[in-house]
């Protein structure tokens, strides 16, 4: 599923794309996406007649800004699920299989969101809306905010005694980490990823709040992970899953000390660890 640096890199592509031009059709397949509302509750018709404006990131999610003629400013909220890609073209071009969205602005050029999985997410309501309801308005803070260190993050990991994985896996402790980048920051910061969270002391958040920020800078300048299907707006694949140090590599020798990578399974997803570089702990981590 895209994380953030995938999704930061979606919404600089649609900001480069450079789209100013008013809407003036909205289509929309009759499948239903999985994550979020209803078909019946997407509300994607209130975009025709509106000028798209910026492009916001929250977490994983997008919100596009759209100015309608008259009221307040409009969102479009998204969730790119697990496969979920958009895309520009001009109307001539044959629709991919599985597109479930189609923006046309008065410059003959189109928006389009393709999604074979359908575990995606599509919702239009006032941008005030979007901002303070659910699930934006839920999510923690970001990774990359300038206020964003250790003792931000144990505030909000509120003394868990889940496993640290799983813990920032929860995007009301941390917004827009997922499991590829919990694991690599776990890596980062020497910190093994099952330990459970009540037992880090603050050097231990602190070095763990600067390994997430790190893993996810390095994973945008590089236009983020494919493993999969994870595609930028130009149709271009990632190239951060190159320079994954853990994460997919088990049983293969750690980059930073040579021993065999560990892999192990908790709370349903997968992980790898280093057992030289990231021991665990009998007591406090520090």
């Amino acid at each position: 599923m895209p994380e953030l640096p995938e999704v930061e890199s979606v919404r600089r592509g649609l900001e480069a794309a450079g789209l100013r031009g008013t809407v003036t059709d909205v289509w929309r397949s009759r499948a239903k996406l999985r994550i979020g509302t209803t078909r019946g509750g997407e509300h994607l018709d209130r975009l025709v007649g509106a000028r798209p404006g910026p492009v916001d990131r929250r977490g994983k999610y997008l919100v596009w800004h759209f100015a309608p003629p008259t009221g307040e400013t409009l969102g479009l909220l998204v969730h790119l699920g697990m496969s979920g890609r958009f895309g520009l073209a001009t109307p001539e071009l044959p629709r991919a299989a599985h597109t479930h969205l189609v923006l046309a602005f008065d410059d003959d050029r189109e928006v389009r969101f393709v999604d074979p999985r359908r575990f995606g997410a599509l919702r239009v309501a006032s941008l005030e809306e979007i901002r303070t309801a659910a699930p934006i308005g839920e999510l923690g803070p970001e990774p990359l905010d300038p206020d964003f260190d250790g003792e931000r993050l144990a505030q909000r990991a509120h003394r868990s005694k889940r496993a640290l994985r799983e813990l920032l896996l929860d995007q009301h402790v941390v917004a827009g980490v997922g499991n590829i980048y919990a694991v690599e920051a776990c890596h980062r910061a020497g910190i093994h990823p099952l330990v459970a969270a009540h037992r880090l002391q603050p050097s231990a958040w602190s070095r763990l709040a600067a390994a997430l920020r790190d893993v996810m800078v390095h994973a945008i300048d590089n236009g983020g992970t494919t493993l999969r299907d994870f595609r930028d707006v130009s149709g271009h694949a990632g190239r951060n899953q190159d320079e994954l140090a853990v994460y997919g590599r088990a049983a293969q020798p750690c980059p930073r000390c040579g021993e065999t990578l560990v892999g192990f399974v908790n709370a349903g997803r997968s992980g790898v660890f280093c057992p030289r570089d990231q021991p665990r702990p009998r007591g406090h981590v520090r």
